[in-house]
């Protein structure tokens, strides 16, 4: 007997290193296709300008692509979710008007575990800065894929759209359904698309956010929320010794003492185990405004000022609970910022407070987590980092609103949400095959059930 279960487990591990061969031989043949539905992708602008977006064209061309790929798909506009709105997790404030979500379904005809991609079709707008390239000509120059939403996150999705075409080529006739959602306003704090995605489905066991973690596996990631604060000075010239506050100078001192803020709270917050030695929350100012802005010469102290400030946290953590920090951090402080004692600003959130989050521990999240990274080892030769995620995304409507433990892993690239954004093609083309392998492993493909973990 124990011949026979030897031989059965040689077959297996055979037959998946065949697979493993096919696969990487695709992805190499079809390089250039891969880099053209990338570019394709960005040349489709979807930018969010909230409280409006113009994803249409976008998600469209995404169902359709879907659609000739072989998908089962479904297209549907956030209006027709049952519950949405009264959802606690739901923002209000957004116009929906033809920015529908779009999911497609791919294999599934016998038995076997579920896998979603889930990415958003939104991108921030392209700037007033000069771009190498223009940001949506989509140009592959250097190794390079340039363009807005290139790097975040329409290559990470690209990658996913790419891993099912390969096995469907192949031929691997793959035992679990694959699920790939394009959802819309994830930028500026949305996320609605993501909850109304988690409301309607798909459901799946596991999900993977192709967000740019560069490679790494990020089973957590952070939180954040944007603030605004608003000074209301005395304003004028003091000719008969009248007492004025400067706005402009309070805010000022407000600034400074967001950036002595954020450098207490590193030095005092208790960091999580996938942070240590990394990145920690920042406390980021954003925007200041004060005066008359259309006046070149200003002849009065200014009445009125605002700043626009952006802060981290860890999984956890509320918006609230940071406000409450800010202000204890305050008290204790006054006398070292004497001019917010007479100009306290308003402050109110311009954002939800986009919460951190983690997968939770499981015996299916735990496999899942050896699995990828297993995987990773075997198709990049080296070590795969999992830590924290460094920035703030949708996964906590995964990991906090539903029942599927969402994975981020994404490309390598650089320059989100700035000026020459791009996307590194040689992590692209291995991404493809990292999640084509993913598939086969944790999906299952009738008649071979060999895992990752067997090599």
């Amino acid at each position: 007997m124990s011949a026979v279960n030897d031989a059965q487990a040689a077959d297996r591990l055979s037959r998946r290193q065949e697979w493993s061969r096919q696969i990487e031989s695709w992805v190499r043949s079809n390089q250039e296709e891969a880099f053209r539905l990338a570019s394709e992708l960005v040349r489709i602008p979807s930018v969010n300008h909230p409280p409006k977006g113009n994803e249409g064209d976008y998600q469209r061309f995404f169902a359709e692509w879907m659609v000739d790929a072989g998908a089962i798909v479904d297209s549907y506009e956030l209006s027709e979710v049952a519950g949405l709105t009264e959802h606690r997790a739901y923002m209000p404030g957004r116009d929906y008007e033809n920015r529908p979500n779009v999911a497609g379904c791919f294999f599934g005809k016998g038995e076997g575990r579920s896998l979603l991609f889930s990415g958003h079709a939104d991108t921030v707008y392209e700037g007033d800065e000069k771009w190498s390239h223009s940001p949506f000509s989509g140009t592959v120059a250097d190794g390079k894929l340039y363009g807005r939403g290139s790097y975040d996150m329409k290559g990470g999705m690209a990658a996913a759209l790419m891993a099912v075409k390969c096995l469907s080529d192949l031929g691997l006739p793959v035992a679990g359904k694959v699920y790939i959602e394009s959802v819309v306003d994830e930028e500026h704090g949305g996320a609605n698309g993501s909850l109304a995605a988690r409301l309607r489905g798909p459901q799946a066991d596991m999900a993977i956010i192709p967000e740019p973690s560069n490679l790494k596996l990020y089973p957590a990631h952070i939180g954040g929320g944007i603030w605004r604060a608003v000074f209301q000075g005395k304003s004028g010239i003091g000719f008969a010794g009248e007492e004025l506050v400067s706005a402009l100078e309070a805010a000022l001192e407000f600034a400074n003492m967001l950036r002595d803020f954020g450098a207490y709270r590193k030095q005092h917050m208790t960091v999580p185990h996938w942070w240590e030695g990394g990145r920690l929350p920042e406390v980021t100012l954003l925007t200041m405004f004060s005066g008359d802005i259309n006046r070149l010469i200003q002849e009065k102290l200014p009445a009125s000022g605002a700043l626009t400030f952006w802060i981290e946290g860890f999984p956890g953590t509320t918006g609230e609970e940071i406000m409450s920090e800010l202000q204890a951090f305050y008290d204790a402080r006054r006398d070292q910022y004497p001019l917010l004692d007479k100009c306290w600003p308003e402050i109110t959130p311009l954002i939800r407070y986009l919460e951190g989050s983690e997968m939770e521990r499981s015996a299916k999240s735990d496999e899942f987590l050896k699995l990828v990274g297993k995987l990773g080892e075997s198709v990049r030769q080296q070590a795969i980092p999992v830590e924290g995620s460094p920035f703030a995304c949708d996964a906590f409507m995964f990991n906090l609103y539903s029942d599927t433990p969402a994975l981020v892993l994404g490309p390598g690239g650089a320059n989100a949400h700035a000026a020459d954004e791009y996307m590194d093609l040689v992590s692209y083309t291995q991404l493809i095959q990292w999640y084509a392998e993913i598939i086969v492993d944790w999906c299952g493909v009738q008649g071979g059930e060999a895992h990752a973990a067997e090599g």
